[in-house]
């Protein structure tokens, strides 16, 4: 038997065999030890809640627009959206909050950093995740089934408060920025409105017509040879010429910027509404109830990992003081 090729040349069930009676019974003293250990484990339940997050459309754009069903169910930016929503801490807070969760999960507010112990806590107990359906699971871990229930089901509902929440905040800066812009345009338009005025003070209303009209009363004034009402043709063609340009400029414009003020009404209403929108942001296919059965721990899993974990560790030592004793012989 050679040093090198021990684990090749020695059969490990005569090993096994020889060192059957120790490993057997240190493994079932753990067993044993497990099982009393994981007795003193508190029992937890799992709730979970099952939903799908609608797309973010307001009613303001709803209505606003053709084709558009702001019940629709959403793709994977809104799934990343509403796990984002999920993660926030003013879910966390309006839960902990409600549920007393520094009492009920027993944090030691005395401490510098309870806060922190709290959220880790309240990560271990609430998880989130995305189904290969594309849906999103909530799902609970307490003591308490039933507030394992009540807490997966009270996050579901806090989503639309929350979106709503900071789709209201949104829209209600926009809608402000959006009535400054508009004020700006409308102080525009009253200066071209004014400019139009003083233009069409010199008779200029219709340029494009009215010039026309008059170089067809000029020709025919010079074949009637009416010299005179040729020249006074003449005269009003002039100032056709000096301001007429300028007209068709600022009446440009002022179409111009009036069509920029009805888009920028549009938005406002639509700012204004979705502001005042409490939407359901959500599709909740499976709500949460009380579990019968607790998820945590598995005891025989415990028991079984231990055994066989003990028995391993067994196995390898025995190798090697096989292995050591072989090499002192040698």
């Amino acid at each position: 038997m050679t040093n090198n090729n021990f684990l090749d040349n020695t059969s490990l069930f005569a090993l096994l065999y020889k060192w059957r009676k120790k490993i057997i019974t240190i493994s079932f003293a753990a067993a044993i030890i497990a099982a009393v250990v994981s007795l003193f484990i508190i029992n937890k339940y799992k709730s979970d809640v099952i939903l799908f997050p609608t797309m973010n459309l307001s009613t303001g754009k709803a209505l606003l627009n053709e084709n558009n069903d702001f019940l629709e169910i959403g793709e994977e930016d809104e799934l990343e959206h509403m796990m984002q929503i999920l993660q926030s801490n003013d879910i966390k807070q309006r839960v902990v909050t409600k549920f007393d969760l520094i009492n009920h999960y027993d944090i030691d507010t005395s401490k510098e950093k309870y806060y922190a112990d709290l959220m880790k806590k309240y990560d271990e107990h609430v998880e989130f995740g995305i189904t290969k359906y594309s849906s999103i699971r909530i799902a609970v871990l307490d003591k308490d089934p039933q507030m394992a229930a009540d807490i997966a089901n009270e996050i579901a509902s806090l989503i639309d408060t929350v979106m709503n929440n900071l789709q209201k905040g949104m829209a209600e800066q926009g809608y402000q920025s959006l009535i400054k812009e508009r004020d700006f345009i409308v102080g525009k338009i009253k200066i071209m409105e004014d400019s139009i005025a003083k233009i069409r003070a010199f008779g200029i209303n219709d340029y494009e017509s009215q010039s026309e009209v008059l170089n067809e009363q000029w020709a025919v004034a010079k074949i009637a040879n009416n010299h005179s009402a040729a020249l006074a043709i003449e005269k009003k063609l002039a100032i056709i010429s000096k301001y007429g340009g300028l007209y068709v400029s600022v009446r440009e414009q002022l179409n111009y910027i009036r069509g920029n003020l009805n888009h920028m009404n549009k938005k406002i209403n639509e700012h204004k509404l979705t502001a005042e929108d409490q939407l359901e942001h959500k599709f909740v296919l499976n709500y949460a109830i009380p579990a019968d059965k607790k998820s945590y721990p598995i005891r025989w899993l415990i028991v079984l990992t231990t055994a066989c974990a003990t028995a391993l560790m067994m196995i390898v030592l025995i190798a090697l003081k096989e292995k050591l004793k072989q090499l002192k012989q040698s």
